[in-house]
């Protein structure tokens, strides 16, 4: 009868492990959610918020990227471009920059006069916005579908954009008057490719998307979000960079942050901003897979901890059962008595156990408990997250968990009564740390730590923190020690790269040829590499510490200082350091010119600021000293044609004072002989006379001629004007069936000009004039002329066969081009020779009372068209 009574033992006991896991489990659920689903969202806001800094930041580059290419080719016509040329520079850019479908330049009209592929050349785009817009400023429209573009790209079998965004601005022509808008159709799959790379690879985004959208809240790239009018609306008053969470109709929660594509280097404005989104439930997917897989594998850990508690319990209680017996017995009909009877004889019968020997209930009652207790022990340490093992203490291994199977390579039943000497391959064994404190650990009472490399068992590097406690039994004696492991090897490696890249940046700015010296705020040097020591004839040892106005001039150490402190706190992170172009002083004084750039950054919290300085000393003096040269040989050139005009004029002079007056009285001398003689000479002597008459008037003429070319007539009284319009009749005759036109621009017919002014002006359109008749086959020829006191512009301009570019300085073996130019220096003028980009050539000379930079214009005008 007493067997067939339910134990409280057998009730209690196998319950009691099964509750305690289970409630570890639910703890271990709840932390899942609490502190890695809080930390995942934190970082899918920080995430989100990224990308769409990323996206708006990579369009703003690439529009100011887009708009500094349209300037550049907006300063074309200021250097006299041909529409040629000017095409030819719009195929280059659209060719290395794929973005570009069309470039295009207008006149004041809108009629496109030069475009990338000759699309639209001829064509009016005056009522488009592009056109329209572009007048006004820099401008930049939204996407649109493609309309005068698709069939001339069909056309040419080029792909057919599906949308295409604005880029416009006006241009100006040399005198700084507005000449027409320069335009370029972007295309927008251009954008959607950088959105795309933003994103990042398809199976790591978890659903985060990227769309862009205007002002309006229209969608112009994108994945839109399911958001209400109401809610974009809401979104849309959001600051920009602030992460927002909204519920969607569909009972969705989304994560969305709104950017601006906005940049202080982007010189134009647009109404582009950038939304990017992720829906909450596939950012904090991880967090549900963890979540399954702990319940999951901790439902299976709490069935088999209430089997092991089962079959436990009937162990630990079979003593406890024997006793039960006994007091039934002996109480006999008294065993439904109180409890505390039962107790109580329960009581008297342990006392009596250990007079049963070693052997008795309570030795196996000790054995079980120890085995229940070591059991327990062994669950909770198996799957333990860092590596655990125990080992006796000759150092066989008793115990190895999963995360050290892991970490070493070895699984349990391999370690299982190894020696750690088998396991563990120390990497350099001359210098193990474990076998030196090996002594130590059998000896003392620990415990230890130590740090150490091994090879794990495939051969890799493995880094690790040991941290061992000795273990100790019931009678106080040691029964092994048990090891934990923190594996340093990812922090190991990284310090490595780290220090890897340290040495490879270290060696880059040691053999830099260029100096590079970076300070602090309060402008002391930490850095100076051996070039700046080269350039400044300074040790660079002894720089470190030093103030860095020990390398400026006198004059410029007082505000350098505060200059620095200024830029460092700027959102622009590099720029040139003054005009890109800075002074320095060397150790012994001299003064040293540099090309220099300066940059912030921050390392460890403090603020740095690196200047890159190259030593241009030389260049400099060889640049001045050949403005010195130019500057010689302009005045020489001046000398040389001021003593041309003295010559010619003294030349004249002469021609006409004396050969044209001898010329003369010897006609007068002549006729009056004939006509005493005409009827005493036979017939062949009159005719002879007759060609010796011919032959004086020609010489008259001819001296006439060169008195006009020596003197061009009404040059010195009556102005250029009037001498050119005087030029041109008396051409116009000569040159038919050519026709020679002079056209006036505002009240130039009175505007007098200095004289040597004038008379280079007359020689240049007379040398032009001339090539244009024999060599050019024009069929018209237009002298113009233009300017007031202060400015003077006189274009030849021709319908012939044009020149060639390698013309453009001069014909081999013929000076005539090169006496213009020579002609022009010596005024201070700007002369180019072009081809015109229809017909012909255009040859312009542009004279200023302004003291300009004459040789860096020359320059501008004469190199080759892109």
């Amino acid at each position: 009868m007493a067997g067939n009574r339910k134990r409280p033992v057998q009730l209690w006991l196998p319950l009691l492990p099964a509750a305690v896991a289970l409630l570890l489990l639910a703890l271990m659920v709840w932390s899942v959610e609490r502190v890695v689903g809080d930390e995942l969202e934190l970082r899918a806001g920080q995430r989100v918020e990224q990308a769409a800094s990323v996206y708006a930041d990579r369009l703003a580059r690439s529009l100011s990227r887009a708009t500094a290419e349209m300037d550049l080719l907006a300063l074309l016509p200021q250097q006299l471009a041909s529409p040629s040329h000017w095409r030819t520079q719009m195929d280059r850019l659209r060719e290395r920059n794929r973005s570009y479908v069309w470039i295009g330049a207008t006149n004041a009209d809108g009629e496109v006069l030069a475009a990338s592929d000759g699309l639209l050349e001829g064509v009016s785009i005056a009522p488009r916005p592009v056109f329209l817009k572009g007048r006004e400023g820099a401008w930049f429209g939204s996407l649109h579908p493609p309309v005068a573009l698709r069939a001339p790209l069909a056309a040419l079998d080029r792909p057919v954009p599906t949308e295409l965004a604005d880029i416009a601005m006006p241009y100006r022509d040399t005198t700084g008057a507005p000449a027409g808008v320069l335009a370029a159709h972007l295309d927008a799959s251009f954008y959607d490719r950088i959105r795309e790379d933003v994103l990042g690879p398809a199976e790591a985004r978890r659903g985060l998307q990227l769309e862009l959208a205007n002002v309006d809240g229209q969608r112009l790239l994108g994945q839109r979000a399911r958001l209400s009018p109401a809610q974009w609306l809401d979104l849309l008053g959001t600051p920009t960079g602030t992460p927002r969470v909204f519920d969607t109709e569909d009972g969705d929660t989304i994560l969305l942050v709104r950017h601006v594509v906005d940049r202080p280097l982007l010189p134009l404005s647009t109404d582009w901003q950038v939304v990017a989104w992720q829906p909450l439930s596939l950012a904090l997917a991880p967090v549900r897979e963890l979540e399954r897989y702990v319940l999951v594998w901790g439902g299976l850990t709490v069935l088999l901890v209430g089997l092991g508690g089962f079959w436990l319990s009937r162990r630990l209680a079979r003593p406890f059962n024997q006793m039960i017996d006994v007091v039934a017995e002996r109480l006999g009909p008294q065993s439904d008595a109180a409890p505390g009877t039962v107790l109580r004889v329960i009581a008297e019968q342990m006392r009596r156990l250990p007079a049963q020997g070693s052997g008795g209930s309570r030795s196996e009652q000790t054995l079980t408990q120890v085995l229940h207790d070591a059991s327990r022990l062994q669950a909770v340490l198996q799957h333990m997250p860092s590596p655990m093992y125990l080992v006796d203490m000759d150092f066989h291994v008793l115990f190895w968990n999963d995360a050290a199977e892991r970490m070493f390579g070895w699984s349990a039943a391999e370690t299982e009564g190894r020696h750690v000497d088998e396991i563990f391959r120390d990497k350099d064994p001359a210098n193990s740390v474990r076998q030196a404190i090996r002594p130590e650990m059998v000896a003392g009472l620990g415990p230890w730590s130590f740090e150490t490399h091994l090879l794990r068992r495939d051969g890799a590097d493995i880094w690790g923190e040991w941290r061992l406690t000795k273990v100790f039994g019931a009678d106080g004696e040691p029964i092994g020690l048990l090891a934990q492991v923190r594996d340093l090897t990812v922090e190991r490696l990284s310090e490595m790269r780290l220090r890897e890249q340290g040495e490879v940046l270290s060696a880059l700015i040691n053999s830099a040829s260029d100096a590079v010296i970076s300070v602090d705020l309060h402008g002391r040097i930490s850095l100076f590499n051996p070039a700046a020591a080269r350039i400044f004839g300074r040790e660079a040892e002894a720089m470190i510490g030093q103030p860095l106005d020990s390398l400026l001039p006198p004059e410029h150490r007082g505000e350098h200082l505060a200059l620095m402190q200024r830029f460092s706190k700027s959102t622009t992170s590099t720029r040139p350091m003054g005009f890109g172009r800075v002074k320095g002083v060397r150790a012994d004084g001299a003064e040293l010119e540099l090309e220099a750039s300066i940059s912030h950054i921050t390392v460890r919290g403090q603020k740095l600021l690196t200047a890159i300085l190259r030593d241009v000393t030389e260049r400099v003096r060889a640049e001045q000293a050949l403005a010195r040269y130019q500057l010689e040989l302009s005045e020489l050139t001046q000398r040389l044609l001021h003593q041309e005009q003295t010559t010619t004029r003294e030349l004249a002079q002469t021609l006409h004072d004396q050969l044209g007056q001898t010329l003369g009285a010897i006609r007068l001398s002549f006729d009056s002989l004939v006509q005493m003689t005409r009827e005493l000479l036979p017939q062949r002597a009159l005719e002879r006379s007759d060609t010796v008459g011919r032959q004086i008037q020609h010489a008259i003429t001819e001296v006439r001629q060169a008195l006009v070319r020596l003197r061009p007539p009404m040059l010195e009284d009556l102005g250029l004007t009037a001498a050119l319009d005087n030029e041109i009749r008396q051409r116009a005759a000569e040159a038919d069936p050519v026709t020679l036109h002079l056209q006036t621009v505002g009240e130039v017919i009175t505007q007098r000009w200095p004289d040597d002014v004038e008379y280079a002006a007359f020689m240049v359109a007379r040398e032009s004039v001339a090539n244009a008749l024999k060599h050019a086959e024009a069929r018209r020829i237009v002298v113009r002329i233009e300017g007031d006191a202060t400015h003077l512009r006189l274009d030849v301009i021709d319908d012939g066969t044009g020149l060639a570019e390698e013309m453009a300085f001069g014909r081999p073996g013929h000076l005539g081009m090169v006496g213009m130019r020579e002609r022009a220096l010596a005024i201070g003028a700007r002369l180019s020779a072009r081809a015109r980009s229809v017909r012909g050539t255009r040859v312009t000379l542009i004279w200023t009372a302004r003291p300009d930079s004459v040789f860096g214009e020359l320059e501008a005008l004469n190199e080759p068209e892109n």
